[in-house]
């Protein structure tokens, strides 16, 4: 491998790791409710594994509720 193509590599890892670590910071709960610490929750949608929120509106009212709304009852 070329030097340029080892740099090129290394740098695509890095960024990968950093996105990883962004998305892992944003479950963590310091203080205030966040809607990002539910995009690991599937929920059975027509007998599909479907992320919440692909079906439902997640919001905070205050620092300290999530509410969740889905857009139909199944």
């Amino acid at each position: 491998m070329a030097e340029k193509e080892v740099i090129e590599a290394a740098k695509a890892q890095m960024e990968k790791a950093i996105s990883h670590l962004e998305s892992e910071l944003q479950k963590i709960r310091a203080g205030r409710a966040n809607p990002g610490m539910l995009d690991s929750i599937h929920v059975d949608y027509y007998g599909n594994s479907t992320p919440l929120s692909q079906i439902a509106n997640i919001s905070t009212p205050d620092a300290r509720t999530l509410a969740i709304q889905p857009w139909e009852k199944i």
